[in-house]
């Protein structure tokens, strides 16, 4: 399996939310932990500080939603216009560079969580959010062949999983820290989890890809 930039993701926000977790509680009374456990639902971004995801698609697609069946017309996904051999080639190019930055994304937010440092976690939280926005856009503009349908749709839902996750840690850092914001630092870790899961849908997706070569 290839070592990706993005599978470097993998563990950063669910090692930050832990760092988090565990600085607070260590700072804070005893009696906390059972406050800190993350909600099973994760919570949905504070409008003050969630990265606009609305698509101008959303509308259309509620509009559809509301339209009888047969009225609905069918649409085939976007596909690669070249040989698939050389977009799955593309597709892992991508995946393989700028490892260091992030590399570098993993250590500041990391380092900021451990620190309890809240402009160091908001700063590391939206950079993150600037790189998934930039990946956002390359999958839009490169959409897969058939044979890696499967992956390039699993880093799109890993991707806004992360996005997610980052909102919550910036959501996070408007709460002054401390134990007043275990309900905040719940969410996070609650959503650092479901960025977890999707990343390893992610991983499995890449295994299972079958590409002519």
């Amino acid at each position: 399996m290839p070592q990706t930039r993005w599978l470097f993701l993998g563990a950063v926000m669910a090692i930050a939310a832990v760092a988090l977790l565990v600085a607070t509680l260590g700072r804070g009374d005893p009696v906390a932990e059972t406050a800190a456990s993350p909600s099973p639902t994760p919570a949905t971004a504070s409008p003050a500080t969630a990265t606009p995801s609305a698509d101008p698609t959303a509308t259309a697609f509620a509009t559809l939603s509301a339209t009888p069946a047969a009225q609905v017309p069918s649409k085939a996904p976007p596909r690669a216009s070249g040989p698939p051999r050389l977009a799955w080639a593309a597709f892992l190019a991508r995946l393989n560079e700028d490892r260091s930055t992030v590399e570098g994304l993993n250590a500041a937010l990391t380092t900021a969580a451990q620190a309890q440092d809240p402009d160091g976690v908001k700063a590391a939280s939206v950079d993150i959010l600037d790189f998934v926005d930039v990946e956002r856009d390359w999958l839009r503009d490169h959409p897969p062949a058939d044979c890696y349908a499967a992956a390039h749709g699993a880093a799109a839902g890993m991707l806004d999983a992360y996005g997610a996750a980052a909102d919550r840690f910036i959501a996070w850092t408007t709460t002054g820290g401390g134990l007043g914001g275990l309900p905040a630092l719940g969410d996070a870790v609650a959503a650092a989890d479901s960025a977890r899961a999707a990343f390893e849908t992610f991983v499995a997706a890449l295994e299972s890809t079958k590409c002519p070569t």
